[in-house]
């Protein structure tokens, strides 16, 4: 009988290698399944940042491990007496610098002089108008490269405070709000749809560049801020929490704070959101009034502000350094976290300034000027002060071991300043044979498609009567310059709305019909208070010569010194030179060129040494901002970084009186000081 056939050894174990390989894919698919099943990860954890959002390899971002970007379990906490950090107590000291007054060729080294300073802890605002000029359409990059920003801050080692308002303050235009929400007036930071819906478009924006780099994703930023002292502006709790399910549903996972002043604490709140409080001097009983309202939750400075910012026609103002100290000592003494507003301020280049109400005088508008020094720790140019040497050893001796390390790092160097010397002007450009390169229309009285951007509008018109007389039934936001037939007759702004022309002094010739001529001058939008309501800028109302007749319509001309505007005026082929020059009338363009030799370095232009009266300065494209002969600011900031070697370019648009030539020099000069809080 045939006996059944056995299986040998080397059969059966190819079948069991079969069945552990049918195993294996099994397990390999369940595994590849519950991957793909995840969340993506935040951007920061690739290795490579999406550059189209970010513009960051995620070397630059910070903690790493194998090109990865650590995540932390948690942030920073609130929830008792003292922050605590990934669970351990934590004092935040920390410095405010705006990105978007720096030039970014300089965030680095402003950066290491706060960390050496003894600060663990960068804050900063988002200027929204900057960021999204004209509606959907948005700018981060160069100076508005805020993702960049924060990875710097990163490698060096501070923590970032945000505040992204979207209303800031800051003495900045508009507090921050764009030139084309003017038209939302009284609905201004309110849930509004007209206000509400930009800032959620805003919002899905900014926040794209800001939820990959938070504490727990990897990043710097351990804190955001909710609006900003609102408390002084409105008490609408619906339109705070509004903001906060926005920010909390667009990824912000980190902990969120309001700031105000003492007073606004209660009005400005929201229901679990810590509180912090905004001021300069009286520390301990402001600090013990936070602490009745908010017993169980760390202090928290989020403004103490090392000096203050000045006004055209007023003096520069400097906080004395014994006050400063003394505020110091008692904020640290208390146990509070500090931020110091500023640590180092800025400029306010362009046409960005902001404005105060004089509520006093019947609501006058004060611009603020263009240098934004603060007489802060780290002033305008870089320069580390009294006041920046006095923190340091403050913080060393008024803190608990371990919070300031016990050998600080040597701040950088800070590069001198040089005199270029002077400049002679080679060629000129009338405002009328400007004209025809600017954006223009036709209207019959303002209308809120006009007075929405920023630097100048210009109105002409034709007139049958000799003008003897004329007058704004209405009012000019914020100032202007009036001519007829290009001859300059008198200054308008909100205090004056009627001209009478001297024929003694002012001579018109010719017969009808006359050319009127009216530039005005946005100075800059009011960034504080219920002044914001009222923003749009022109002429409000109707022009009447001699009483009698009503000027019909305007051609309008927007002049806002923007890089297409710039670039079309360079090009332009009707530039006065040589002999000819005196004969050109401002309002004008005035060029000019001067070498630089070997790098470039910081220096200033002294306009009113130079007997210039008021206008603006360009150099190669970059408007350094606003100048004018009251006073304070004598000097304009030029940094090194707007340089080049070579020839350079400085154009000058002047209002009234122009100079044959521009002056440099190597130290900045604010004008004549006044002591604050005295």
């Amino acid at each position: 009988m045939e006996q059944p056939q056995t299986m040998g050894p080397i059969r059966f174990r190819l079948i069991h290698l079969k069945r552990i390989a049918v195993l294996a894919i099994v397990v390999i698919l369940i595994v590849s399944w519950y991957i793909s099943s995840q969340p993506e990860k935040s951007p920061i954890a690739k290795t490579v940042v999406d550059t189209g959002k970010l513009g960051q390899n995620v070397a630059d971002v910070g903690v790493h491990e194998r090109g990865v970007a650590k995540k932390r379990m948690m942030g920073l906490r609130a929830d008792g007496a003292n922050f605590t950090l990934d669970g351990k107590p934590v004092r935040l000291l920390s410095g405010a610098m705006h990105y978007f007054r720096v030039v970014p060729e300089y965030w680095r080294d402003r950066m290491l002089k706060m960390k050496a300073a003894g600060l663990n802890t960068l804050e900063t605002y988002v200027p929204w108008n900057l960021h999204e000029p004209k509606k959907y359409t948005y700018n981060f990059k160069g100076i508005l490269d805020l993702g960049r920003y924060l990875d710097i801050a990163h490698e060096i080692g501070l923590w970032v405070i945000l505040r992204p308002g979207p209303y800031i303050c800051a003495e900045w235009e508009f507090g921050g709000l764009p030139g084309w929400l003017a038209t939302v007036k009284e609905h201004v930071r309110t849930t509004r749809p007209v206000f509400m819906d930009p800032v959620e478009v805003w919002f899905g924006r900014l926040l794209a560049e800001v939820v990959p780099r938070q504490y727990t994703n990897g990043g710097p930023i351990i804190a955001v801020q909710i609006e900003n002292e609102y408390g002084g502006f409105s008490n609408d709790t619906a339109y705070m929490e509004r903001l906060k399910k926005i920010v909390e549903s667009r990824g912000i996972t980190e902990l969120l704070f309001t700031s105000d002043g003492i007073k606004g604490q209660i009005r400005g709140e929201i229901p679990g959101v810590l509180k912090t409080v905004n001021f300069q001097d009286n520390a301990t009983d402001k600090l013990q009034k936070l602490k009745e309202i908010q017993p169980d939750r760390p202090m928290m400075v989020m403004e103490f502000w090392t000096g203050w910012f000045d006004h055209w026609r007023e003096d520069h103002h400097i906080y004395r350094l014994e006050k400063f100290e003394k505020t110091l000592i008692e904020i640290l003494d208390m146990g509070a976290s500090v931020n110091f507003y500023m640590f180092h301020g800025g400029t306010n280049f362009g046409f960005m300034n902001g404005a105060n109400t004089q509520y006093r005088t019947g609501g006058r508008t004060l611009p603020t000027i263009t240098s934004y020094d603060y007489d802060a720790p780290i002033s305008e140019t870089g320069d580390l002060t009294p006041k920046y040497f006095k923190i340091r050893e403050i913080l060393k001796r008024h803190t608990p071991p371990g919070v300031v390390p016990e050998r600080l790092p040597e701040p950088p160097t800070t590069v001198g300043k040089f005199d270029y010397g002077r400049t002679t002007v080679t060629k000129a450009l009338s405002l009328d044979k400007v004209l025809p390169l600017l954006d223009q229309s036709i209207l019959s009285r303002q209308t809120t498609a006009h007075g929405l951007g920023y630097g100048y509008l210009v109105y002409t018109a034709t007139v049958n009567h000799k003008p003897e007389r004329l007058t704004v039934k209405g009012v000019i936001r914020d100032r202007a310059l009036v001519m007829i037939n290009d001859i300059f007759v008198g200054e308008m702004d909100e205090d004056t709305e009627d001209i009478k022309i001297d024929p003694e002094h002012v001579l018109i010739k010719g017969d009808p019909p006359y050319t009127l001529k009216i530039l005005v001058e946005n100075q800059g939008r009011v960034n504080y208070g219920n002044g914001i309501k009222n923003q749009i800028k022109g002429i409000m109302g109707d022009v009447y010569i001699n009483l009698e007749e009503k000027v019909p319509q305007f051609k309008v001309y927007t002049l806002d010194m923007s890089e297409d505007f710039l670039n079309k005026l360079t090009e332009h082929s009707e530039w006065t030179s040589g002999t000819e020059l005196d004969q050109v009338k401002t309002p004008a363009f005035y060029r000019a060129t001067f070498t630089v030799e070997g790098r470039p370095k910081d220096t200033f232009v002294h306009m009113i040494k130079g007997k210039w009266e008021k206008g603006v300065v360009i150099v190669n494209h970059n408007n350094l901002g606003r100048y004018w002969n009251i006073g304070p600011q004598e000097t304009l900031y030029l940094p090194a970084p707007f340089l080049k070697e070579g020839e350079n370019e400085i154009i000058v648009f002047e209002e009234r009186t122009a100079a044959p030539e521009v002056l440099f020099c190597d130290k900045h000069s604010l004008g004549e000081i006044v002591y604050f809080r005295e």
